[in-house]
């Protein structure tokens, strides 16, 4: 029927994300979660950094130790993807930091089909750690017990030194690529040695029997129960009914229900807002053209006419930090504005120190609810972080600016893969806002450009069917 096919999609299981709650041996509880991410390699990386930085904020974690980011990697991915170079950009960035991820690099030694020595120039597919210094761990994957104190080791020093770590397993793969392809194909000299390894599992239990820790039959029974739990995590999958984070159980809809839409402000409300904003404080030494900027800006709201754009985007966040709504804005420039228009934070011209107006809404305690943020000079990455920062917090308001609205083409695959698709694929609800400036301004074809036709495209659905009334679907 029409309806059966236009609802058809989703995504492979093994690309769904997943959560549970892990009961540790003292009894203490540890949620886990696994994020949803589709085929294009790495990008769930920069996805992951922005949920766990809204994770921390959402606790008030100053310090930025209560939520551990792991990221799992591939050999040739993590030395051939640009996001991974973004996203170790950020590892230090004011706003971004999240105090130290622990990066797993399942290396192969491999690809698809690529050797090393066509997939990267170094030596070691985790040189990229090498760009801040970060401690590399290089591990036997036959050798279980030395890859258990390389994973203890690379989270205690993230815990003391609240830096990037990474553990690089070195293996090999059994079979080829989705355990579907044929390798020898491409590399039938190795696969000529991996068909005479042991598997790992084999090697270990002859450990353990030799040095009389475990029986055979002993080994078996446990064998045998780990099979039987593979088997029923695999009906699982292949059924569907896999576990969802609880961000999957949340629509558009029922954000939309469940809230008070009522939008407007109340006339007096606003100006005693823009009084707050747009004031700034006696001792803070303005440059002169800001100072006149407030001056203006706060004699428009008094007076109620010509108020810009400028002093209405400043208004409108502001009376979301009063009703206790969190506000992210961050991008190229956004600080100033790329066309010096919005001045949300300001520059002491003798200290140099930075002054957020709109933060004199908040009290000591709730200065945190608002961000706004220059970012480093990356759209892929930066975007990919705040999608990931709006999943985990759904309630407030999270703004990615393009410098040029163009430069939205910098950051397509997040576009794609997450933004539009993401609620339809994996049931990921996202309010983010992305901010394209652009307009025919005598500054080339490209920014007098957002690609609009791009986002129209992606949001495909039939009018009809996002109609309430179904009825509206007769006759077609």
């Amino acid at each position: 029927s029409y309806t059966d096919v236009h609802d058809f999609t989703g995504d492979v299981k093994y690309h769904l994300g997943a959560s549970t709650i892990f009961t540790q041996k003292d009894g203490g509880e540890m949620r886990l979660c696994l994020l949803p991410n589709p085929s294009h390699l790495e990008t769930v990386n920069a996805v992951v950094m922005g949920s766990v930085k809204a994770s921390q904020d959402a606790m008030s974690d100053v310090c930025n130790t209560k939520v551990l980011p792991v990221i799992i990697h591939g050999d040739a991915a993590v030395a051939g993807q640009g996001i991974n170079y973004e996203i170790q950009q950020l590892e230090k960035v004011r706003n971004f930091e999240v105090n130290g991820a622990v990066h797993i690099v399942f290396n192969n030694q491999i690809g698809f089909t690529t050797d090393s020595r066509y997939g990267r120039s170094g030596f070691y597919c985790t040189n990229i750690a090498q760009m801040n210094k970060n401690l590399v761990i290089h591990v036997n994957a036959d050798e279980p017990e030395l890859c258990d104190y390389a994973m203890e080791l690379a989270v205690d020093f993230r815990t003391r030194f609240h830096r990037d770590v990474y553990v690089d397993i070195v293996g090999y793969r059994k079979l080829g690529h989705n355990e579907q392809d044929m390798p020898r194909f491409t590399q039938p000299k190795m696969y000529e040695i991996i068909d005479k390894q042991k598997p790992m599992y084999l090697q270990y239990k002859e450990k353990l029997i030799a040095e009389g820790v475990i029986t055979e039959e002993e080994f078996n029974k446990k064998l045998d129960e780990c099979n039987k739990k593979l088997e029923h995590h695999h009906k699982i999958a292949k059924s569907g009914d896999f576990t969802v984070t609880d961000m999957d159980n949340v629509s558009f809809n029922k954000l939309v229900s469940e809230n008070d839409n009522t939008t407007f402000i109340d006339e007096k409300a606003l100006k005693e807002i823009g009084a707050k904003i747009f004031t700034l404080e006696p001792d803070f030494n303005a440059h002169k053209v800001v100072k006149k900027l407030y001056e203006e800006r706060l004699k428009s709201v008094e007076d109620g006419a010509n108020i810009d754009w400028g002093t209405a985007e400043l208004l409108a966040y502001g009376s979301l930090l009063a009703d206790g709504y969190n506000v992210r804005i961050t991008g190229e420039d956004v600080m100033r504005g790329t066309f010096s228009h919005r001045h949300a934070t300001l520059i002491d011209q003798k200290s140099g120190k930075e002054y957020t107006p709109l933060k004199q809404i908040l009290s000591d305690d709730k200065k945190h609810l608002c961000t706004i943020a220059n970012s480093i000079l990356s759209e892929y990455g930066v975007l990919g972080f705040e999608y990931g920062y709006s999943l985990a917090s759904p309630q407030g308001l999270t703004i990615w600016e393009a410098q040029f609205g163009d430069f939205a083409n910098g950051a397509q695959i997040t576009i794609d893969q997450y933004i539009t698709s993401g609620e339809k694929k994996w049931g990921k609800f996202s309010g983010l806002t992305m901010l394209l400036p652009h307009g025919y301004d005598g500054q080339g074809p490209e920014h007098s450009n957002a690609r609009l036709e791009r986002f129209l495209m992606n949001m495909s659905d039939d009018y009809f069917y996002l109609a309430k009334d179904k009825s509206a679907r007769k006759g077609i």
